[in-house]
């Protein structure tokens, strides 16, 4: 009875948690995102700098790969102030981009939500989604050292604008090329049938990567925002599992809540469905309690007779 009164509170605080965080998404296409970008845009205007308004102003590749090919990085630039601010959101909030203002990353998890998990496959209980994001990221660094072409054809804000903004409408260019790599690989097999519906975002984001580097060391300092758990409170009911869109907490055999710095968004979801309130947001130490939880034990039967 407690149970099932549960579940259905549950539903209805991760429904809400989904239209806030929606909200927070809509603003963030609007912020970065052709064809409006009103951050990249309005920085442009007030440095006086000359730059198309879409998501290659904020891109995180061609810095990257100025500072490694010993071009450099302007820093009072659009770019060189958007990779600050990413990074610093990332080391004092979490990857506050990605649980917050990537459209990119929502578009494939609220589309995944709408398919029955019957249809979905939870890649992380096959393997480690942390080994995987930081290879990709580590050949995302290597890449231009040794002369190899990131193109964006393979970047997934890239081809989320230009699908946004031209495929639906009728222009198909988008899909031409190397694109539909993008597109099968990012909506398709780790967008709408991965459960949490950001396997793209898990696996082979190189931005979302850089960020959770940042926030695991970030997270272990008091003055950060990082997600906080409570051993005491948790009741093993399994509602932060089943609804976190990056699959960084697990439930092992002994009924344990397991998170991850290294692939957590701090979108706060699990922080909505919690229902004792045992996982929260906020400033403090970092790391993961460890406490142990004594078992209830319930009363004896009283046998007949006694």
């Amino acid at each position: 009875m407690w149970k099932g009164k549960k579940v259905s509170k549950i539903q209805k605080k991760s429904r809400m948690s989904l239209l806030k965080r929606f909200i927070w998404y809509v603003v963030g296409f609007a912020l970065f995102f052709a064809p409006f970008a009103l951050f990249n845009r309005g920085l442009a205007f007030l440095l006086d700098e000359k730059r198309s308004g879409d998501i290659h102003a904020t891109c995180f590749r061609m810095p990257l790969v100025d500072m490694l090919t010993g071009k450099g990085i302007v820093i009072l630039s659009v770019t060189g102030i958007s990779l600050i601010l990413l990074l610093v959101s990332a080391f004092l909030l979490g990857p506050f981009f990605c649980g917050k203002l990537c459209a990119a990353g929502a578009f494939t998890e609220y589309l995944s939500r709408l398919l029955p998990d019957k249809w979905k496959v939870d890649w992380s209980k096959y393997v480690n989604p942390v080994p995987l994001r930081y290879g990709f990221f580590a050949a995302f660094i290597i890449g231009p050292i040794i002369g190899l072409s990131l193109s964006c054809s393979y970047c997934g804000y890239s081809f989320f604008e230009k699908f946004t903004n031209g495929g639906i409408w009728g222009d198909f260019g988008v899909l031409g090329s190397t694109a539909i790599i993008t597109a099968f690989l990012w909506l398709v097999v780790f967008g709408l049938f991965t459960k949490g519906g950001r396997g793209y975002c898990n696996f082979m984001c190189p931005v979302g990567a850089a960020q959770n580097i940042v926030h695991a060391v970030g997270a272990k300092l008091p003055f950060t925002m990082k997600i906080k758990y409570d051993r005491k409170k948790c009741v093993s009911c399994n509602a932060c599992v089943k609804d976190c869109p990056m699959r960084a907490l697990t439930q092992g055999e002994d009924k344990k809540i397991q998170h991850s710095n290294h692939n957590c968004i701090t979108c706060q979801q699990c922080v909505a469905v919690c229902p004792t309130k045992s996982i929260t947001y906020g400033f403090g130490k970092g790391g993961w309690q460890q406490e142990e939880v004594k078992p209830v034990q319930e009363p004896k039967p009283v046998e007949k007779g006694a």
